[in-house]
């Protein structure tokens, strides 16, 4: 009797400490699937402010280079230069994140601090975002 008690604390205390996370007003997951499009000429790649948060190295999405991709704190940044590519996002999970077809532009895939792994096509990469 006394496990089964302790057993129903445990579960009342982790449904309570879930209830609360959810309400503290974290931004992330309430857009973690958000793209937004940046607006500007992909063809000359990323115009970097000093405090643009997409500074950083851009890793061109090797098979396709039409596509290249930087993961930073806010998210993943995506520059395509011309088509239409289809772009998938999954958590480390599997979740799907995002699922869409993307043409030419560039994108913000906003995610938290984490492993990702990002479909390109038929091209898998894994991305961390820091």
């Amino acid at each position: 009797m006394k496990r089964i008690f302790t057993l129903l604390i445990l579960i009342i205390a982790t449904a309570c400490l879930i209830a609360q996370s959810n309400q503290k007003g974290d931004t992330h997951s309430a857009n973690q699937n958000t793209v937004i499009r940046i607006e500007g000429s992909a063809q000359n790649g990323w115009v970097k402010g000093d405090n643009d948060a997409s500074s950083g190295t851009s890793t061109p999405a090797s098979g396709n280079e039409n596509v290249s991709f930087n993961a930073t704190s806010e998210g993943i940044y995506i520059t395509i230069l011309n088509g239409t590519n289809k772009i998938k996002l999954f958590a480390l999970s599997g979740q799907l994140l995002f699922n869409g077809d993307l043409t030419q532009g560039r994108f913000l895939i906003q995610a938290r601090r984490g492993i990702y792994f990002l479909k390109v096509n038929n091209k898998n990469y894994k991305v961390i975002c820091k």
